[in-house]
């Protein structure tokens, strides 16, 4: 572990507790990182505004990466460092693609500025984020703030098979989801992997000298990106397939255990055969 010199961990479901908090071993890992010099980056599928709500409560600092890797920001003061995402016209295009895919389908629009959701999406969305209510989706395009990515939800459809009905293969864009209930649609190459390549080298790290955690399919392309990969025990099948270690859950704070690991290079703690997950699969 003592080779790794960059962090990048997922929020929800991963560094982030069911209660969406940080226990104190957390806290005191993330302290510890700072005094070492070990960066730790935040990469979440959170828009901007959610996003920096959570950095800002829990005190965490250097960079976040919101809306699966299209807004990079500085933690403490909140300012934007790179957006990548659609212009106004290519969004419009796509919504009207999407509705003729999907009779039914209900949309968004996620910005540095807000999140734009039409009516019944939040009904459809346990714990929604944080948004602005619109008639229509492309009634909040704007060329000034266009969108950073595109969200899908069907009241009798999955985000599995949704985002198959939705995203076909040859299109210039891609759909992944962090939760079951909905999709969410960057252009293609705006993802978790291709954010966490930047930040290694706005560090000044190999890549092959980072470590990713995540819980679902949103992080794969992080996790494949990363030197190290890690996945939470309760993390998505997926997620657990591609790591090359299973960290305790994020109720029992493993990426804590990671972090501390990393600092003091040590084996990074696994999960033991029979209780939560599989223990580490072999380097790659």
């Amino acid at each position: 572990m003592a080779g790794v010199r960059l962090v990048c961990t997922d929020l929800d479901g991963t560094l982030l507790d069911a209660a969406g908090t940080v226990g104190p071993a957390t806290r005191a890992a993330l302290a510890e990182a700072d005094r070492r010099g070990l960066p730790v980056a935040y990469v979440t599928g959170r828009p901007l505004r959610d996003a920096l709500g959570a950095v800002h409560d829990h005190g965490f600092r250097g960079l976040v990466v919101c809306s699966n890797g299209a807004v990079t920001v500085e933690a403490s003061t909140g300012r934007v460092l790179e957006r990548r995402g659609f212009t106004a016209g290519d969004a419009a295009r796509l919504l009207a693609r999407l509705r003729a895919r999907v009779p039914g389908v209900v949309l968004g629009v996620d910005t540095v500025r807000g999140l734009w959701l039409e009516p019944g999406f939040a009904e459809l969305v346990p714990d929604c984020w944080t948004h602005t209510a619109v008639p229509d989706a492309v009634a909040a395009l704007s060329a000034d703030d266009p969108p950073v990515k595109v969200l899908a939800v069907h009241a009798g459809l999955p985000a599995a098979p949704l985002g198959d009905l939705l995203v076909r293969p040859g299109d210039a864009v891609e759909a992944t989801r962090s939760t079951p209930h909905f999709v969410e649609i960057s252009p293609r190459g705006v993802d978790k992997g291709t954010s966490l390549r930047r930040l290694a080298g706005h560090y000044g790290v190999p890549v092959t000298a980072t470590a990713a955690v995540g819980d679902m399919p949103n992080d794969l392309p992080m996790l494949r990106a990363a030197g190290l990969a890690a996945a939470v025990a309760n993390a998505h099948p997926e997620v657990l397939a591609a790591a090359d270690l299973v960290l305790p859950g994020n109720e029992e704070e493993g990426v804590a255990r990671l972090v501390e690991a990393i600092c003091a290079g040590l084996p990074a703690p696994t999960v033991r055969p029979g209780e939560r997950g599989p223990t580490a699969r072999p380097a790659r």
